[in-house]
């Protein structure tokens, strides 16, 4: 099966999990080809000044590839800077959130699995 780039969904978040500003999510596969263990696959754009707010993941867990720019990730109660290369698992019920303190996009890749 081969997924036209072309037909994926864009989504735009505001205010994202209580976050700052729009938040875009290009879903590279729809849920029914995910599977039963897989939520969600999606690369994500936060831009610089905006976030994703602090929340939790309950019976999953989800993980973050950065592709490029630079950010603070908070890991339960730790702040940790982030660039390309650096991937962030959050773990059944652990909290995380995003911020991007550089001045370009801050991309990542988000996967969240089901446990």
């Amino acid at each position: 099966m081969i997924v036209n780039k072309n037909s994926r969904e864009i989504e735009v978040k505001k205010n994202m999990r209580d976050g700052k500003g729009e938040i875009e999510i290009t879903h590279v596969l729809k849920n029914e080809n995910l599977g039963k263990n897989a939520r969600l696959y999606a690369e994500i754009i936060i831009k610089p000044g905006d976030s994703i707010g602090n929340h939790q993941h309950i019976d999953e867990k989800e993980i973050f590839y950065f592709l490029s720019g630079n950010g603070i990730v908070a890991d339960n109660e730790e702040q940790i800077e982030v660039g390309p290369g650096d991937v962030m698992v959050t773990p059944d019920k652990s909290f995380h959130s995003v911020i991007n303190n550089g001045t370009e996009n801050l991309v990542f890749m988000a996967l969240i699995l089901r446990d």
